[in-house]
């Protein structure tokens, strides 16, 4: 009678388990109806794979865009020691203001110029903050970080910090727009700095920083040598996966949702966005890319390089995946990464 009790208590228990995991399926399928941001909206279309027409037409928009600064101007001036001077310098592009920090060596010989593109993060101040520590010998390069539209740069070097204003532009316009502030900023150094030799620019980054990199070593064809640090590849195929995603809205589909973007548009901006559809374009690459990163999965990575391949110039490319790493950690103390960028960055020309 004992058993048979706890038997029929036992079926009880499933039966209300099993309501209660039916009510919370139905909970959470109304959930996701409610969260569907496109409702309303061709999402095979808006999603569709790019036709070679839609590539074309996007690299032809870049073409015709006016990159040449106005009002370049040094802002700000601080000697570091007697072979390196810090800059905050300002230039106008098309309507907005934007702001770079610069360490240049003092010499009168020709140098390459080394950009880093920070990243992006909807919750955290728009900031690219660097903390630069010195070679024991001269710095062969000319070192920019790019405030880039929306956000200031923060740059500390030898005990001595330079802060700019907030440049002006949305940082949403986080791809696309970004690539044409540091194309615009490589133009700008070039002017002020006559030690700057702009053929032989390089560029490293991480997370939205790294993708930057990738589309401006696209874009043009200066930024010889790029190094990208987690980063993603196809923002059609992406976004049709996270479009619910505050990130992924606000960058690329709250114009769609609000009406004041058509769908043609919403795909160029992802379309230009994303490496992974001009991959025959990307210049000598060194690629970086975490195990266990869930932001910026390695498989990006690997979609990218192996679209290079297919292109026939997968040897302009060396991918590096760094086991129990991800996305937040893939910098932190990685010393093998930092002497591969190093020695990438510092072989001969």
């Amino acid at each position: 009678m004992k058993t048979g009790n706890t038997f029929a208590a036992n079926i009880t228990r499933m039966k209300a388990y099993r309501s209660t995991a039916l009510l919370f399926f139905v909970l959470i399928c109304f959930a996701c109806k409610k969260k569907d941001s496109l409702k309303g909206i061709n999402k095979a279309a808006l999603f569709a794979t790019p036709t070679t027409e839609e590539i074309d037409a996007v690299a032809h928009s870049w073409a015709q865009r006016n990159l040449v600064p106005q009002q370049v101007t040094i802002e700000e001036t601080q000697s570091i020691n007697s072979k390196l001077s810090a800059y905050i310098i300002s230039f106008s592009l098309g309507t907005i203001k934007e702001y770079a920090a610069v360490l240049a060596p003092v010499t009168h010989q020709r140098v390459p110029l080394l950009f880093y593109a920070g990243g992006f993060s909807m919750n955290e101040e728009p900031v690219s903050s660097v903390k630069v520590k010195l070679p024991e010998e001269d710095l062969p390069f000319i070192y920019i970080v790019p405030a880039m539209r929306g956000q200031y740069v923060s740059l500390e070097v030898s005990g001595k910090l330079l802060k700019s204003p907030l440049s002006g532009g949305s940082r949403l316009d986080a791809f696309d727009g970004a690539t044409d502030d540091v194309i615009a900023c490589l133009n700008a150094a070039g002017q002020l700095f006559q030690q700057a030799d702009t053929n032989k620019a390089m560029i490293r980054g991480g997370s939205r920083g790294a993708i930057v990199a990738l589309l401006a070593g696209i874009r043009d064809q200066r930024f010889k040598r790029v190094a990208p640090v987690a980063f993603n590849s196809d923002f059609v195929g992406l976004t049709a996966q996270h479009y619910n995603d505050p990130t992924y809205k606000a960058q690329f589909l709250n114009g769609l949702i609000n009406g004041t973007s058509t769908l043609a548009q919403t795909r160029q901006l992802m379309i230009a966005s994303s490496p992974f559809y001009f991959a025959k374009r990307v210049p000598e690459a060194q690629l970086h890319a975490a195990q266990n990163d869930r932001i910026t999965p390695a498989s990006e990575a690997e979609l990218l390089l192996n679209e290079m391949k297919k292109q026939g110039v997968g040897n302009r490319a060396t991918l590096f995946i760094y086991p129990g790493r991800d996305h937040h950690t893939i910098a932190a103390g990685n010393t093998e990464l930092e002497s591969r960028i190093n020695t990438f960055f510092s072989a001969p020309w």
